[in-house]
């Protein structure tokens, strides 16, 4: 038998060794140069695979879950939404220096993929980026001052949509009812007027199948419930019913377009319907100008929207002045003396009702609609409070945050409207961290409009009404309904006539 090359297996041996050393050192050194430069994130909770933090951030309650994270993680805290990157704001003046002194880099909407696949984007007044929804945002701020926003021309609409809302609720004799489908069509009968150039009866089937969808899908859904975390889910048999309530909403707005196009004048501008329809034709469209085939896409944003959020907030006050009878009480005699029992309230009235808007703006602080609104999108690689966010981070407001900070508001789970008032009583006063309308280029739209439409609607009932939960019902939970928008569980009330 030969005997081995003892030299031949040493080399061999060596290059083998030399070729593995060489190779593990390629790819260090490939590894050190070419992979991304460590990305300083703000402090969180630990992800879980697949799911990241979603188990963590509590359902219905996740504004107040998130709330309670801030205090061991900090107002700027990043979290993972199954893969998805995420930073959450709570504090108050981290949230001023992104969206007031970073404005042009936290502007930018965060695009859900549910709402890509139920309505689209392009036409969005909340959704929409660029300068398309720069110019769409104007034109229709500029269309609801023209149809009376902030103004006195609008004052008497409202005061006949009270009206009616007061003939509904006395329709009752004082028994137990639902006030929630009532107040609801009072409200978008407001919106309705401006944008669709009409009210409808609160018994109309297709309104009222409008506004039923409405309340489902911004009440039921929480985020990030499993239908946003995988939004391909909309098109299984579990969202049946939902597609088809869509379907029908988008018809009705579409179908109202269509009338207003066989019907218009230029030299009568009847609504925010005419206004874009005006100089636009079929599909073009602009920087400037919205597609009549996407007109419908902003009315939806706004009538969805404004009726849902205001509508809220009067149930809450409503709810919330049964409870506190005292405040009930202060509120109608502040009315009884200033503008009495017989004339409807004006937009003037305001500034001699402190205690009434000192006890609107803690109905909006207490039980604020909005807790989260909607994700915004950093636009560039940017910095914050030192921590890095990458482009296309959807980054979150937690506006319950602000409004029950202990930092900012006394006894802040107590309902305290003097908390609002000057120490003479005599003028409300707005802290900076009253902020329930959001703040910067993406603050609420229709403010102007929900404040009108509170005031005058409450005050007209209250002169009226007084608020009483019936005596066999359950005492309310106050702890509300968190899906799109925080609404009060059902509860009934007793109007009883003054």
């Amino acid at each position: 038998m030969a005997s081995p090359n003892v030299s031949a297996l040493f080399f061999d041996y060596f290059s083998l060794q030399s070729c593995l050393i060489f190779g593990v050192s390629f790819l260090v050194i490939y590894q050190v140069f070419t992979r991304e430069k460590p990305v300083k994130l703000p402090p969180g909770p630990t992800c879980l695979p697949l799911i990241g933090n979603v188990h963590r951030l509590g359902g219905r309650q996740m504004h107040i879950v998130t709330a309670n994270m801030s205090e061991k993680f900090g107002g700027i805290m990043h979290i993972n939404l199954a893969g998805m990157k995420a930073v959450l704001l709570t504090d108050l003046q981290i949230i001023r220096e992104a969206f007031l002194d970073k404005t042009d880099r936290f502007s930018d909407r965060f695009r859900i993929r549910l709402g890509e696949y139920i309505w689209g984007t392009k036409g969005s007044l909340i959704y929409e980026n660029g300068n398309g929804w720069k110019s769409h945002r104007r034109a229709t701020l500029r269309a609801l001052r023209n149809f009376g926003m902030g103004k006195r021309s609008l004052e008497n609409k409202i005061n006949e949509e009270a009206r009616c809302l007061a003939r509904s609720f006395e329709d009752e004799n004082g028994h137990p009812f639902n006030p929630q489908p009532t107040v609801q069509n009072a409200v978008a009968n407001v919106i309705c007027s401006i944008s669709l150039g009409s009210r409808y009866d609160y018994d109309d089937p297709e309104f009222r199948s409008l506004l039923d969808y409405i309340k489902v899908f911004m009440s039921e859904r929480s985020g990030p419930s499993l239908l946003s975390v995988f939004p391909k889910l909309w098109f299984t048999p579990f969202y049946k019913s939902l597609r088809k309530q869509s379907v029908k909403c988008i018809s009705f707005l579409r179908g109202v377009v269509e009338q207003h196009k066989a019907t218009f004048d230029s030299n009568d501008i009847r609504d925010i319907i005419d206004v874009h329809l005006q100089g636009n034709d079929e599909e073009g469209g602009s920087d400037e100008k919205l597609p009549q085939s996407l007109i419908w896409r902003g009315l939806f944003d706004l009538f969805a929207a404004g009726t849902d959020t205001t509508s809220n907030t009067m149930l809450w006050g409503i709810l919330l002045l049964t409870q506190y009878p005292r405040v009930q009480e202060k509120v109608q005699q502040e009315i009884d003396d200033v503008i009495g029992r017989e004339r409807p309230p004006t937009l003037p009235d305001r500034l001699h009702l402190p205690y009434v808007d000192a006890t609107l703006m803690e109905i909006q602080r207490f039980r604020p609609v909005a807790c989260f609104v909607p994700p915004r999108a950093a636009s560039v690689d940017t910095e914050l409070l030192g921590y890095s966010i990458q482009k296309g981070t959807n980054v979150w407001i937690n506006l319950y945050a602000v409004l029950h900070s202990p930092e900012h508001w006394k006894d802040p789970e107590e309902f305290i409207p003097e908390r609002f008032l000057t120490a003479d009583g005599k003028k409300t006063e707005t802290p900076e961290a009253f902020i329930p309308f959001g703040l910067g280029r993406r603050i609420c739209i229709g403010e102007q409009l929900a404040r009108m439409e509170l005031f005058l609607l409450m005050t007209n009932l209250l002169q009226r009404f007084t608020f009483e939960i019936p005596k066999e019902d359950p005492k309310p939970n106050l702890a509300g309904k968190h899906g799109i928008t925080l609404s009060p569980g059902r509860f009934r009330i007793c109007a009883v006539n003054r």
